[in-house]
């Protein structure tokens, strides 16, 4: 018997470190690679051709400014302002470039701030009031206090979308307007002195003023919602990513509690402990990543008060609620071979129609408007930067994605317990 029992386990033993890939010993081996590797490769690389065309199809139209919509506005009704607006109107006919718009209803600077602010325009390129009657006073009295800076102002909002509005908005301004007034300060000066050829008291008394011949007029710049707190980029971009992936991490943790003691606890209980786990689990963490915001310098309470933080808080709970909910629905049916795919899924879709302006992308990336990532930088952008609000469509989107993901959790939950019940075993997808 024991020499029976020696020889079983030399024989089992023997295949341990034993065979070269292509041994016959080794055939059964060799054909699990199919569906544990190599399946799974396919399915990864049509995975990253899915996800990836996705991303970078955001992206193709990126240069085409067509869309976004930017005012030029005279209020100096003189030389300076026809100046400017028909050479806007020039470049416009060419059909390259912003979408200029010409509304003779914008009276003065307030109104110009007001587009700019309530997200109507992208910026407002403004001639300002008496800018060339200005220049002509400066020049017949020699003042020398005169300041070109005056004439044009150009109004925009960085924080509403601060790689839209400082790379491709005010370049696209600037590149512009900078040739109209070169041309129209050389047209202006070269006036002058015609005028003025023979007259040395005037051109005397016109030296004393050498930035009214030389550049008279110039373009200052205001940022009326400036994107001024660096470590925003974070919270506005890649923050929602850490989000995501924590979410995700909760998940892990809340399955193996479930794996745990699941097996132990009746439906309701079974219900109610997951739902109420993941929620504050989702609390405690969205709290520690909101405090670590404030630790480095992002301020909550600029535009919002004492409440800020509180809603800045609530803001990134809901977020991780509306992405980490779906996700344990999900799994609860499909399981954690397949948490990977999803996860790389979720994000980028997410990604894709959250960090570029709409205006710049395809129209198919509008669904954008209704997933967790857009509406939870669109808020923060409210709370910290103080752009135009649009909180109570936020939370509202945060909130419907908790719900579909905690009604899928509950009734995937019960029916795998149902099933489980049945099979008198807690297994698990």
């Amino acid at each position: 018997m024991e020499k029976q029992q020696a020889k079983t386990a030399t024989t089992e033993d023997a295949p341990l470190y034993n065979y070269s890939f292509f041994d016959e010993g080794f055939r059964s081996s060799r054909k699990l690679l199919l569906p544990v590797l190599l399946l799974p490769l396919v399915f990864t690389s049509l995975s990253m051709w899915g996800c990836l065309s996705l991303y970078f199809g955001s992206l193709v139209t990126n240069n085409n400014l067509a869309k976004l919509e930017v005012y030029a506005v005279d209020l100096d009704h003189g030389f300076l302002g026809s100046q400017v607006i028909d050479g806007v109107k020039a470049v416009q006919g060419s059909g390259e470039g912003l979408n200029w718009r010409f509304d003779a209803s914008i009276t003065s600077p307030s109104i110009s701030q007001n587009l700019v602010l309530d997200e109507q325009a992208w910026a407002v390129l403004q001639v300002s009031p008496n800018a060339s009657s200005s220049l002509d006073a400066a020049l017949s009295t020699g003042l020398a206090s005169y300041n070109p800076l005056s004439t044009i102002t150009l109004y925009f909002s960085s924080s509403r979308n601060q790689i839209t509005a400082n790379s491709k908005v005010i370049p696209a301004i600037l590149a512009v307007i900078n040739p109209i007034l070169t041309k129209a300060a050389i047209q202006h000066t070269a006036a002058f002195l015609s005028a003025n050829t023979a007259n040395g008291t005037a051109l005397a008394i016109a030296e004393r003023c050498p930035q009214c011949l030389v550049a008279p007029f110039a373009i200052s710049e205001l940022d009326l919602r400036p994107f001024d707190i660096a470590p925003a980029t974070g919270t506005t971009m890649v923050g929602m990513i850490f989000l995501l992936t924590f979410a995700f991490s909760i998940f892990q943790i809340l399955r193996t509690t479930g794996t745990i003691i699941g097996s132990k606890l009746n439906l309701r209980s079974a219900l109610l402990f997951r739902t109420i786990i993941a929620l504050l689990a989702y609390l405690f963490m969205s709290l520690w990543y909101s405090l670590i915001n404030l630790a480095f310098g992002i301020p909550m309470n600029r535009f919002l008060g004492r409440g800020g933080f509180v809603v800045f808080w609530m803001l990134n709970w809901c977020t991780m609620g509306a992405v980490g909910l779906p996700m344990e629905s999900l799994h609860t049916v499909l399981g954690l071979k397949y948490s990977g795919y999803f996860l790389t899924f979720w994000i980028i879709v997410n990604v894709s129609a959250a960090f570029t302006s709409f205006e710049l992308m395809p129209r198919f990336y509008l669904y954008g408007y209704g997933l967790p990532f857009y509406n939870s930088i669109q808020g923060a952008r409210t709370i910290i930067f103080g752009t135009k609000s649009h909180l109570g469509v936020n939370f509202g989107v945060l909130i419907a994605w908790m719900a579909v993901g905690l009604i899928g959790m509950l009734g995937f939950t019960a029916r795998t317990v149902r099933i489980n019940e049945k099979k008198r075993v807690h297994a698990l997808p």
